[in-house]
């Protein structure tokens, strides 16, 4: 019986080659975009789950009031890890980390690299269960001078010799044994490093560290709990840890899984509010839908053609077929057209991870040698022909032999209605999927056209290594000299970055119950002219006045002065960090955090020794290959020791944009095959449609019809469909795109124009694609088609 249903639903297949071709191209780049999504999707479900107790590991995130809302962040005191150990019931153990100094110059035999590292404390690697592939895991952080190194670091520094034991000097100062090799660390996990070294390192390169108050927040803290029970009776310990260490104090720690910190990492208000999730919800609901219109394709197809399937069924049940034999035939049909399509479509997502990978700077891979892969993809296959061959299945099955043998059956006439359903989803998923992509484009180009508030182009930044903390100055005098660049100075931070804050700004008239939170920048001299900021009122930091380099003086941006209220901010004395200072200047707002939210009040001191960037203003006079080169080699001169490292901040400001970028990007390839997917079914149902009615358009050709009026004829019927499918289109692009736009204080407006555009080009496309159709059906020879009558 199944070898039965095979041969004749092969023999079908081979009978109407161009439908079955129509049907498997459009199941084919459905399940391979299906795919490919799910594979994103997977890829980022996947953080953090190669750890085998993740249920159990907790983050430690800071909630902290001001401004009339709270802050959170993952910044703890130092004290913080070792308080929860020993005053939280059911912690097994805790550990601190720390990665944005922990990178540097790694040198061993003369040949140095430039790696990133993280600071830990010994229980690291108890609490999360990176692979050893050489040492203990409990004891490679317990010495000072210890390091444990990615395999990738090992085969680079040290070839096939055994690594362990052996020296590696780190920024040329510290010396560091090789007690441990972990196997890479993989893509997809929150931590990125090539190296670890002992926390108590990082104390002794920051001495500050030992001695800082519970005020402090500068490193992160994890927690493993004995279980999940815990974690309830964990958080309310924590919540008033900070204010009974130090006097008082607002802030209210809290336990976080580790296993949501990618995907949930936005905090609203101290409450978990979504974040990376919504973007992967978006793409499952995409995989889903791109998927259904692949089949619905195949179901308009199959009983677009009923009328030739009908003697067929008419003849099977008159000699005795029942009705379910003749389903599971059509439901085979279906099923080798989809596991023929699945097949073609694993050989294309395969092809096409490379590039995806590139273009989105990731490093997914399909797990081939794991059993649920292959079941996934048979039950992608197998899903996807059960699904598209059910309604045609039970849709053919249903005819009545009598009427068929008497030729008084017309097929599809009942299926018409369901037809026309479906065609109208399909085009109102088009015309949602390009409405979304204009509108995402728009916010981008909107936010980036809005002005960062200073100038990006010709600026570059120079880390801070080795001996250039010393001789930035040197660096700038010399550049300047060789005319490579007009202007410098030392950053606290990149421009390109924030993070550093305090509420530690009190001013004439200001409330004592209010805390403001305000961004720290400190600078060199000639602050605006290098950063090309503009300076609204009073100086810049100078060597000339030695009061700046003392802490006496301060610089505030205008937002600060309207948080302030200061009718005339130059010369008026306020408190930073309870020591009195003076400001001498105020500065244009510019945007260094998030380019969607609005600039915060920002602070800015003199303060020469503690930088970790330079900031260059590059000569407009010369080429910027010229200036580069130059600055190239004077780093090589001045900081020999380091490779030099150069990065253009207009580069460095677009990464800010990677989600959505990443989210256009995706918008762009996935709504656009969608798009081809449903003109392969609207191409196949009009080339169906023409040639049904090739005697009709012959007839009407003898009688003088012109090309243009049968071409309009034929393509009426299905634009109408098209035309349907823009009101329910506008509607949900309506919702979904001004429930996306809330996340964005500075956002656009959601015009009538983007879903007029949308609408205008899918009716365009749809057009095109039924046109072709409609003008060869209009120009054929009536003759061929009326000589048999």
């Amino acid at each position: 019986m199944i070898k039965n249903y095979l041969n004749i639903a092969w023999r079908n297949i081979k009978k109407h080659k161009g439908f079955s071709a129509i049907n498997g191209g459009g199941l084919t780049l459905g399940i391979a975009s299906c795919m490919l999504l799910m594979l994103y999707v997977s890829y980022h479900l996947g953080y953090d789950h190669q750890f085998k107790n993740l249920d159990n590991i907790y983050v430690v995130q800071n909630n902290q009031p001001g401004d009339g809302k709270i802050y959170t962040f993952s910044a703890t005191p130092g004290q913080a890890a070792a308080a929860i150990k020993n005053e939280v019931p059911g912690v097994v153990q805790t550990t601190r980390a720390e990665n944005y100094t922990a990178g540097g110059l790694l040198t061993y035999n003369n040949n140095s690299f430039k790696k990133k590292g993280i600071f830990a404390d010994p229980a690291f690697f108890s609490i999360f269960s990176y692979n050893f592939i050489k040492g203990d895991p409990a004891k490679a952080l317990t010495q000072l001078n210890s390091i444990v190194i990615s395999q990738d670091l090992a085969e680079t520094l040290f070839g096939n010799s055994n690594p362990m034991g052996k020296i590696i000097t780190r920024n040329n100062k510290v010396p560091l044994i090789v007690t441990g090799v972990i196997e890479n660390v993989p893509a997809n996990e929150s931590y990125q490093f090539d190296f670890a070294i002992p926390y108590a390192q990082f104390e002794a390169e920051q001495p500050w560290t030992k001695t800082a108050t519970w005020g402090s927040n500068f490193c992160q803290t994890y927690v493993q709990l004995k279980d999940a029970g815990s974690l309830n009776r964990a958080n309310a310990i924590l919540a008033p840890m900070v204010g009974k260490h130090a006097d008082g104090d607002k802030n209210q720690l809290f336990l976080f899984p580790m296993a949501k910190l990618h995907l949930y990492d936005k905090f609203d208000n101290g409450k978990s509010a979504g974040g990376t999730i919504d973007q992967i919800h978006l793409f499952e609901i995409l995989a889903l839908c791109i998927l259904l219109i692949a089949c619905v394709n195949f179901m308009n197809l199959s009983t677009a053609r009923s009328e030739e399937r009908a003697k067929e069924v008419g003849i099977r049940k008159a000699i005795g077929s029942g009705r379910s034999s003749l389903i599971w035939q059509f439901i085979v049909e279906s099923l080798i057209l989809s596991m023929a399509s699945t097949i073609i479509a694993v050989v294309i997502l395969f092809l096409c991870i490379p590039f995806f990978n590139e273009l989105l700077q990731i490093k997914m891979s399909v797990p081939v040698n794991e059993w649920y892969t292959w079941a996934i993809i048979i039950g992608i296959g197998v899903v996807t022909g059960l699904i598209s061959g059910s309604y045609p299945a039970f849709y053919l099955s249903s005819f009545e032999p009598i009427k068929v043998l008497k030729g008084r059956f017309k097929g599809g006439k009942s299926a018409l209605p369901v037809r026309k359903i479906l065609v109208v989803v399909q085009f109102a998923f088009a015309i949602f999927l390009i409405t979304a992509t204009i509108c995402i484009y728009r916010q981008i180009q909107y936010v980036q056209n809005m002005g960062n508030g200073y100038n990006q182009n010709n600026m570059v930044e120079v880390p801070i290594e080795g001996s250039l903390d010393k001789k930035s100055d040197i660096l700038i005098n010399e550049l300047k000299e060789k005319g490579a660049i007009t202007n410098g100075t030392q950053v606290s931070l990149s421009i390109t970055e924030s993070g550093n804050n305090t509420w530690g700004v009190e001013w004439p008239g200001k409330d004592p119950n209010s805390k403001i939170l305000f961004d720290i920048l400190n600078t060199g001299y000639d602050f605006t002219n290098t950063i090309g900021v503009k300076l609204v009122a009073g100086r810049n930091f100078s060597s000339q006045y030695p009061v700046d380099t003392a802490g006496k003086t301060i610089m505030i941006n205008e937002a600060a002065v309207a948080v302030m209220h200061l009718k005339n901010p130059v010369g008026t004395q306020i408190k930073y960090q309870s020591q009195p200072v003076t400001i001498i200047g105020v500065y244009k707002d510019f945007v260094r955090g998030s380019p969607y939210e609005k600039v915060p009040p920002m602070v800015s001191q003199c303060d020469m020794g503690n930088g970790v960037a330079i900031a260059l203003r590059l000569n407009p006079a010369n080429s910027i290959t010229a200036n580069i080169d130059q600055v190239n080699k004077s780093l090589k001169s001045i900081n020999p020791a380091y490779p030099p490292v150069i990065n253009f901040v207009n580069a460095d400001f677009e990464k800010k944009f990677e989600n959505e970028r990443v989210l256009g990007m995706l918008s762009n390839i996935f709504g656009g095959l969608a798009i081809i997917i449903s003109c392969l079914g609207l191409f196949g149902l009009a080339a169906y449609a023409a040639e049904q009615r090739t005697k009709e358009i012959g007839v009407r050709k003898v009688l003088g019809a012109s090309v243009t009026g049968i071409t309009a004829l034929l393509s009426r019927d299905f634009l109408i469909l098209v035309a349907w499918a823009i009101p329910p289109a506008i509607c949900l692009s309506v919702w979904l795109m001004n429930e996306w736009l809330q996340k964005y204080q500075n956002r656009i407006t959601l015009s009538w124009w983007i879903m007029a555009l949308a609408s205008v080009i899918t009716i365009i496309i749809a057009l095109l694609t039924v046109s072709y159709q409609a003008i060869k059906a209009a120009l054929a020879n009536p003759v061929k088609s009326l000589r048999s009558e």
